[in-house]
Order: C-alpha cells, then structure tokens, then sequence
C-alpha cells in the first residue's frame, strides 16, 4: 500500500542548505576520516549542498526543487530567514518534501530541531536526509528509528566546537591580549601587535581632563556640559572622522552623561585589559547579556596607563552605593550616603537638612539621615531612624581610632581575637553550603547516569524513542538549573574561606588610618560595607558598623 502511495503522489520538493563558521570547522575534523564520515572531498558549501540535492531529486524524477538555504547562520538558532521560508512554504502547501544534506544542516538544537521536525510530520511533509538515509515515507528506514539521537549527536557536536572557541578566546583573554576591535577612547591598536593598545596622543588628554575634573567633584552632566561647550569631539564623532565617514546615530554628536560615567569606569585607563564583559547565556542562546564583575576578564598592566589607579578608585569610591554628586544645596560628598541602613524595613537611610538663622544673623545647617521608608511613605512606614550627621561621624571615627589602637598595641592578640570572630561568623555558611554543594554534585551525576540508562534503553529498543526525549527534556532542564546553582554555592564558599587573608587584609587598612582625625567619602567607602541605625526610641540605641572583610566587629 504504501509503495502504490509513494510512486502515485505528486511530490513537490523543497531543498534546504545551510552553512555557517561551526561547519567550516567541523569539515577541517572530517579530513581524512573517511571510515567515520563518509566522503571526505564533500564540501559543506552552499554550492555543493545545492548540488548534491537537486541530483537527489532529479534521480528520482521529481519537479524541479524550490530552493532555500542559509548562510553564516548558525544551526543552534531556528530564526533562519531561509528556513522560516521553508517552514512557511510547507505550511502553505507549496512544498510537501523537504530534502536535507544531512541533519546538522536542519539544525544543532535538539529540542527545536524535534519540534520543527514534529511540526513537518503534523502538516503530512514527507522528511528526507541524504546522509543518514533517512525517509519518513519508509516507516522500516534504520535511521529513522534513531532520529532523535542524530538530533542529539549534532547539539552535542555544536557544544563542542563552541568549548574549542571559547578554550581560545580564554587563554587570549589570560595573556592579556586585547581581542575587541572597539578601542577604548584614549588609545588606539598598535600599527605592530593588533592585540595591543598604545596611548593616543589626541584623545588621552581629554580623559585625563575628564577624571581631573571628577576628582573635582564636578558631576557627570557638568563634565559634559563643560566639554560640549568647547566644541571638544564625542569619542563616536572622533571614531567617526578616522573612519572617514559619517557617525550616523547623531548628526550632532554630542558628550552626555552615560558617555562621562562609561569613561570613568573604566579599568582600561589604569593600564588593564578587561574582557568578557559580555557574553552569550550559552551556546544555543546567542543573545548578549551583561556579567557580573567578578566573571570579567582582567589582566594588569597590558598597556600604558593614562590614569592611576589611586586617581582611578577614587572616582570610582565616589560613585559607590548609588552616590550622586551634584549641585546641591549641600555643595560637599555626603559621606555615608548608601551606606546606612534601616534594620527594621531594609531601606537605606536619606539624607536631610534643616536650615536655621541665629539671632546674630548667622545662618546654621543641621544635616541628618532618617528612613528612607519613613520620609518617602509616611510615617506609618517605619519607625523614626534619625541620626544627626555630626554625631554619627563622631562616633565612627572613635570606633575606627579604637579598633587601630588595639591593633598597635598588640597586633598578634588583635589578629587571633579577629580571626576567631571571622571563622565564628563564617563557619556556619560554609558548612551549609558546602553541605548543599555537595548534594548538588551527588544529584548532577545521577542525572547524568540516568540520561545514559535512558539511551541505553531506547537504543536497545526496550524503550521508544519518544520516552527518551521526554526524560532527556526533564534530566536537562534540571542539569542545567544545579549547574547554576552549584556555581553560585562555589562562589560563597571561597568568598567565606578567606578568613586569614581578610583578617590580614583588615589590619592593614586599620593601621593606615591611626591618626585619623576626618572621616571623608573615600575612606568611609574603603573601610565601611554599611552601618545599621536602630529606631530613635530604642534604649540602648545600637549603631552597628558592619566593615569591609569583617563585618559587625565588637570591641
């Protein structure tokens, strides 16, 4: 019967090609491995692939194909023009065969790569491959028995070239070589080493102007303002006339806020290569996200620095914890702006003033922090959090006094107090996430032995097909979220097995400021991770400084 269906259907044929960098790589491993690949001469070029189907299709004496293809496209990503126009053509009824090379060219992601393949089967499309000899019209065909798996198999290549990249782009990132063809404002590629930056002499001196007058304390919109008023070029107007062209995202370009605050952030100006900033959420998902620091790249001293990095932190000190500087009434840094917090809702505590006249005729300003809570929404919000600023510097500058003078009198005691306090407060994180690591590990690997007996399973034909792909779907997803989660576990158990080093760490910047008399931005940042203000109405009232590296330290 379903020979007599075969020969008496009309076949419409739709040929599909696709190429991209992955399959260059992959014919430079199939050289030479005929047993394993078939015909090694076979190019996977768009040409050739074309080619070979048509003369499928003419052996078999069909119409001549309708032809679609795509090219530099990667097979992980199903938003191909060329295949969304194959996909379309088969649900208009324009085409009712779609004939492949083989199954990498219809795509690398196994789960989407099924559902189209799903999809085709639900319109009534006859499905061919070439290479695997596969035809959905013979329901006996051996390599349609393991479809599913060719689908796997070609994920599971595309992951491992895209490991091979990403193996070369880490080690260039470690040597510090500079891979991005967008050149920090302030430098320009050396004309010798296309993997290193060297000092522009026409635009260094602005970023040195640029982070002079920030350590002015001017703001970021004064910077601009300052630079657009003496017609200085934009860094996209200065790339701009090098190329030779026109900037068209402006016809005007001009200096702006997010241009300023970009510059000042960034480490490259200290003589550093920083890398892989961005990056992919994975190998099938080609959309960039921004990562956190602590995943970027960063190799010191690569390059001539054309700001230092006492000059450089400074700046960046200024803007942590969300400080703004402006033209305020104030006209100075608050010093602990971000670093106060309400230990009863969670808000940080604003800053406010209070004006007032003498009867001299002198005239007095009464700064203070409350709940931010409380100030925004209403008294109902929160308790009452006041503290005067005078006062609250004052007493941290005698805590920082304080806990130096321990540590110049008898440094050793201070060190062992210090560690038993750190390795106290971080023993018990470390024991649960250590503990819930190493569950996560132990579940990690049973999936990974359960997906093995579910392929043995199906391959051996205990099993259908179909089940696989459905635990397979389940396994992976569950991989994939403990994998996330074992990293981050990871991350918390080195950051609290530092006890030694920060205690270390802490003593240092302690003794730097024995003699300190004024407590300022930079130093309450360098020193202070936050402060908790209990309610106004509490007695004792408690201010509890929790400090970089240590934390809430009691002397």
């Amino acid at each position: 019967m379903m020979a007599q269906e075969i020969n008496t259907t009309k076949w419409i044929p739709g040929i599909y090609a696709r190429l991209s960098d992955e399959d260059k790589d992959i014919k430079k491993d199939r050289k030479n491995k005929d047993s394993e690949y078939g015909t090694s001469d076979i190019s996977l070029s768009i040409t050739n692939q074309i080619d070979i189907l048509k003369g499928y299709v003419e052996s078999r004496g069909w119409q001549e194909p309708k032809v679609f293809y795509d090219d530099d496209q990667s097979g992980t990503s199903f938003d191909r023009e060329g295949f969304q126009n194959l996909y379309s053509s088969a649900k208009q009824g324009a085409i009712n065969v779609v004939i492949i090379n083989d199954i990498t060219r219809f795509g690398r992601n196994w789960v989407k790569s099924g559902h189209y393949y799903e999809k085709l089967m639900e319109l009534g499309v006859r499905f061919i491959s070439v290479q695997e000899a596969i035809d959905t019209a013979d329901p006996n065909c051996p390599g349609l028995q393991v479809l599913p798996f060719y689908f796997i198999f070609a994920e599971w290549y595309s992951a491992s070239i895209s490991g091979k990249i990403r193996k070369v782009f880490e080690k260039q990132n470690q040597e510090g070589k500079h891979r991005s063809c967008n050149v920090p404002y302030g430098y320009k590629k050396d004309p010798e080493d296309k993997y290193k930056l060297v000092v522009d002499p026409i635009t260094a001196p602005t970023v040195k102007r640029i982070f002079a007058m920030r350590l002015e304390k001017m703001s970021f919109n004064a910077i601009a303002e300052k630079l657009n008023s003496e017609g200085v070029q934009s860094p996209s107007a200065y790339a701009a006339e090098k190329r030779g062209t026109e900037n068209k995202r402006t016809r005007v370009p001009r200096w702006s806020y997010n241009i300023v605050g970009d510059i000042i952030s960034r480490l490259d100006y200290c003589g550093d290569v920083v890398q892989n900033k961005f990056g992919c959420a994975s190998y099938k998902n080609q959309k960039q996200v921004r990562k956190p620091m602590e995943d970027w790249d960063i190799v010191r001293d690569m390059h001539e620095a054309i700001i230092s990095r006492e000059d450089w932190q400074k700046c960046a000190d200024m803007r942590k914890s969300g400080d703004r500087i402006r033209s305020t009434k104030y006209k100075d840094i608050a010093v602990f702006t971000g670093l106060l917090k309400c230990p009863d809702c969670g808000y940080l505590l604003q800053r406010s003033g209070t004006y007032y006249t003498l009867v001299t005729g002198e005239k007095k300003t009464c700064i203070g922090y409350n709940c931010g809570s409380r100030i925004r929404k209403g008294q109902d919000a929160c308790t009452s959090h006041y503290i005067l600023e005078r006062s609250l510097s004052e007493l941290v500058l005698a805590d920082i006094r304080e806990k130096a003078g321990h540590i110049l009198h008898d440094e050793n005691a201070a060190r062992e107090r210090y560690y038993a306090i750190k390795s106290q407060s971080n023993g018990t994180r470390l024991d649960t996430d250590r503990n819930t690591l190493k569950r996560v590990n132990k579940r990690l690997a049973e999936l990974d032995r359960l997906l093995q007996v579910a392929f043995e399973k199906s391959v051996l034909g205990s099993e259908l097909s179909g089940s696989f792909m459905e635990f397979a779907r389940k396994y992976e997803a569950e991989k994939q979220e403990l994998a996330k989660q074992a990293k981050q576990l990871a991350a918390s158990i080195d950051k609290y097995s530092k006890t030694e080093s920060d205690v270390d760490a802490f003593i240092s910047l302690m003794k730097e400021h024995i003699d300190i008399t004024k407590l300022d931005r930079a130093t309450a940042v360098e020193l202070i991770d936050h402060i908790e203000i209990s309610a106004s109405t509490a007695e004792p009232r408690e201010i509890a400084i929790h400090y970089n590296l240590m934390g809430n330290v009691q002397t």
